[in-house]
């Protein structure tokens, strides 16, 4: 679901006096870092470059721009990886036989499944 039709259905739910579901945002800055982050079943958002990041799920969405960037993540069933930058390595686990949408723009970017 894109941002924009996200917040039409929370506006419409809180119009009706109900409220939306959030999903979870962790997002990560930096440069020559090694960190674990926590997806918890929602969106993980890594900008930076020379980074090497662990992010726990389930994740329904990872985006990754920068460089360098070595990122190994735990998917939800339906999932998307979104990549913009260079020589981004993304390693990816999930459920069964579910493979991510994936986007990637730049060079040298590498996306595969866990071995």
């Amino acid at each position: 679901m894109t941002a924009f039709r996200s917040a039409l259905v929370a506006a419409a739910l809180m119009a009706c006096g109900l409220s939306a579901p959030l999903l979870a945002q962790t997002h990560f800055e930096g440069a020559g870092q090694e960190s674990s982050i926590d997806c918890d079943d929602g969106e993980a958002h890594i900008t930076g470059a020379s980074n090497r990041i662990t992010v726990d799920g389930p994740c329904r969405l990872l985006s990754v721009e920068g460089a360098g960037n070595i990122v190994s993540v735990d998917l939800a069933e339906k999932a998307a990886i979104r990549v913009v930058g260079s020589s981004n390595h993304i390693t990816w686990r999930a459920p069964g036989q579910a493979r991510p949408r994936v986007s990637s723009t730049g060079a040298g970017n590498s996306i595969r499944r866990a071995q």
